[in-house]
């Protein structure tokens, strides 16, 4: 006897295609071959779902307008649950603020140097036009002039010349890595740890996979951003160090799940800003491909975590986190976010410090405390465990 799919007969041939051809529910599409072909069809829900996760619009444009939401959704159910939809994406593209240059310092402080660690890249200006591709063994230096124009001067000898509002270096390959060399700089070390301008560069994480952008915000603040995919973000960020496999694997699905929650819920102090997220606590700490080389487990835990996230009612949670609790978490302010609920919490007790000293030293107590969570997981707890023992009423779903 045939075991029933679900699916209707006119969406198999679809199924069958997705599979075949891209062998992952997720992958590269090209948007400007898909725009050609034309379609008198209005674009539903499920359209753009479909265009979002990446399937190509070939593979499906001829089911128009046949094909509803609901047998999108069971096809990406049918896909997931043959193993094939965690198997192929890196996950949406991530923008995040390393440090914003001023253009009234010194010519030596407005300037970012980069290299390649591998591979090489290609510099872009604002149209998307090469102005010229750095070698494994070069390296360039783009700098903010006073008239607010990035300037870049190619080899160390060269002078700098203008090239508009917004330059971007872009590795040759999906592995390429970028290190801006003088990221740190003690001139602008206002905490001490060698962080310029405070934000960005932490002592010697100076590497970071993805594009290296030079751009102007709304207030035509330079920025230097580093554009990835989530996954790739999520190798990069977090305080970690020597830790337990399982505190790994709960740290990836947490900081993929607060990365992507803000794609799609920008943040109100990002919003005159050309990035998603900042590097630095205020959002959660990005430090790059070193924490690769440093902690390769974070790596593997976040590729064992593949697209997995924290929901709530089906929709992306909020994760926030900190280090200590006085023996309670507290209620997360808002109407939208009864998952983060107050709770006597035995495992991330402070041993000393009382509330108002945790508060003082960034402890909010919302959500997961990540000094309990190591302690759970040391008794054998999973990161399911601790997930919900610290949001109320959530689930683990994988987004791709």
């Amino acid at each position: 006897m045939k075991r029933k799919t679900g699916i209707k007969t006119i969406f198999l041939p679809l199924l069958i295609a997705v599979i075949v051809a891209v062998s992952g529910f997720c992958f590269s599409v090209d948007l400007a071959e898909a725009k050609k072909k034309k379609t008198k069809s209005k674009v539903t829900k499920w359209q753009s779902m479909l265009e979002r996760n990446g399937i190509d619009r070939a593979l499906w444009e001829k089911y128009l307008p046949k094909v509803s939401r609901g047998e999108y959704k069971k096809v990406k159910k049918a896909l997931k649950k043959m193993g094939i939809a965690n198997s192929g994406s890196l996950g949406a593209s991530m923008r995040i603020g390393l440090f914003s240059l001023d253009p009234d310092a010194e010519s030596s402080d407005r300037k970012v140097e980069l290299k390649t660690v591998s591979g090489s890249y290609t510099l872009k200006d604002i149209n998307g036009t090469p102005i010229t591709t750095i070698s494994s063994t070069g390296s360039t230096a783009i700098r903010i002039g006073k008239d607010k124009i990035f300037e870049v001067r190619l080899g160390d000898l060269g002078s700098f010349e203008d090239y508009g509002k917004k330059i971007v270096a872009e590795p040759s390959g999906s592995d390429g890595v970028i290190k801006i060399d003088n990221c740190k700089n003690d001139k602008y070390d206002t905490d001490g740890n060698g962080n310029r301008f405070a934000i960005g560069c932490y002592g010697s994480y100076d590497e970071f996979r993805g594009k290296i952008e030079l751009s102007l915000d709304d207030n035509e603040t330079p920025w230097v951003i580093n554009e990835l995919p989530l996954e790739q973000y999520t190798w990069g960020t977090g305080e970690i160090g020597d830790l337990d496999y399982e505190y790994y694997k709960l740290f990836s699905i947490i900081y993929r799940t607060y990365g992507y929650y803000n794609l799609q819920h920008k943040k109100k102090t990002h919003k005159d800003h050309n990035f998603d997220l900042s590097d630095t606590s205020s959002d959660q700490i990005y430090k790059g491909y070193k924490i690769e080389s440093n902690y390769p487990n974070m790596k593997k835990a976040t590729e064992d975590t593949r697209g997995k996230i924290v929901t709530y009612k089906g929709e992306a949670a909020l994760t926030p986190y900190c280090s200590w609790s006085d023996g309670h978490t507290r209620d997360y302010p808002g109407d939208d976010f009864s998952y983060i609920k107050g709770r006597k919490d035995k495992y991330g007790k402070h041993p000393s410090k009382s509330a108002k000293k945790l508060e003082d030293s960034g402890n909010h107590m919302y959500g997961l405390i990540a000094n309990g969570a190591r302690k759970m997981v040391k008794k054998g707890k999973n990161y399911g465990d601790v997930i919900n023992y610290y949001y109320t009423g959530v689930k683990i779903e994988g987004i791709y």
